[in-house]
């Protein structure tokens, strides 16, 4: 396929996926339809014990569309840097190995891309817990334009979208303008905020096309040192990235730090941060902020009462 008439850089990574995988790519073509002609698939597998480099394999000789990597990196930062690397699309997704998406829904997507071209088209996605009991119908692109201020600011509140790559369309220039990071988690968090400031046209929709299924071994549910040693690392440039028109509300990620992961962070230079960090929220400007949630305001005040 020419690279000028690919729209659409469609990424899965994969590592051990063999359970999942027959589902999520056939949710893939049901999503696709006929729009899979100006899209590319890319699959990556990263050092698979299992049959899923088999069953990529097979996928990529049955679509000329899609394209077969196999690297050894062990990390999910380096397979979608890796991906991106390849990509020609004007846009990137993302799809997880075992995550599935509503079909049609990027047959009406694709057209919009195209059409409106926007930096970001940004998507809430719908976590599911149980598949059996989970909405698959897709009810069309629900689309409202944001301004970058607005979009941070829901962002920083997680209100609609999180510092996902997955379910998100990116324009690839922004996506090679911001490497993403050799991170085992979090690696998402680290680019999202940056390419964020870089938008102009952003475009959010309520409705989700994507179903986020939730297990038990996600890594989200395995917190170690490293990973929130990342966590810190993200947090830190975001602080930084964003300035102080949006600083209470990252104090709120702080606080959610000090909170729920402060016990996997050793070093004493980043326990001095994070209490300096926790400090600042000890302001009347952060507790009449009308940005500020009130369970954040409870949880700052918690704290200020234990001092």
């Amino acid at each position: 396929m020419p690279t000028q008439n690919i729209l659409l850089s469609i990424v899965i990574a994969a590592h051990n996926s063999g359970n999942y995988l027959r589902d999520t790519l056939q949710s893939l073509l049901d999503a696709l339809g006929e729009s899979i002609a100006k899209c590319e698939i890319i699959l990556v597998n990263d050092a698979s014990t299992d049959n899923t480099g088999e069953l990529l394999t097979d996928f990529a000789q049955a679509f000329p569309q899609a394209r077969y990597f196999s690297v050894k990196f062990k990390n999910i930062g380096k397979v979608r840097n890796f991906a991106v690397a390849n990509c020609q699309g004007e846009y990137v997704t993302m799809l997880d190995s075992d995550d599935q998406l509503k079909s049609g829904s990027l047959h009406e997507i694709s057209t919009f891309l195209d059409h409106k071209k926007p930096d970001l088209l940004l998507t809430k996605l719908h976590e599911v817990h149980d598949l059996t009991k989970a909405d698959k119908n897709w009810n069309g692109l629900q689309t409202e334009a944001l301004a970058q201020d607005d979009a941070i600011t829901r962002f920083l509140l997680h209100k609609d979208f999180q510092a996902h790559l997955i379910g998100q369309f990116i324009k690839r220039s922004l996506l090679q303008a911001n490497p993403i990071p050799d991170f085992t988690c979090y690696e998402d968090f680290y680019v999202f905020p940056e390419i964020l400031t870089q938008s102009q046209h952003i475009i959010f929709s309520r409705e989700s096309h994507y179903l986020y299924i939730k297990r038990s071994s996600s890594l989200s549910n395995s917190p170690s040192a490293e990973k929130i040693h990342n966590l810190f690392l993200c947090t830190e440039k975001m602080d930084t990235l964003f300035g102080s028109k949006f600083h209470d509300l990252v104090l709120c990620h702080w606080l959610d730090i000090e909170l729920k992961q402060k016990k996997w962070i050793k070093q004493g230079v980043l326990l001095d941060t994070l209490s300096k960090k926790v400090r600042e929220t000890r302001c009347l400007g952060f507790f009449i902020n009308p940005t500020i949630r009130f369970s954040y305001k409870k949880k700052a005040a918690k704290l200020l009462w234990k001092r």
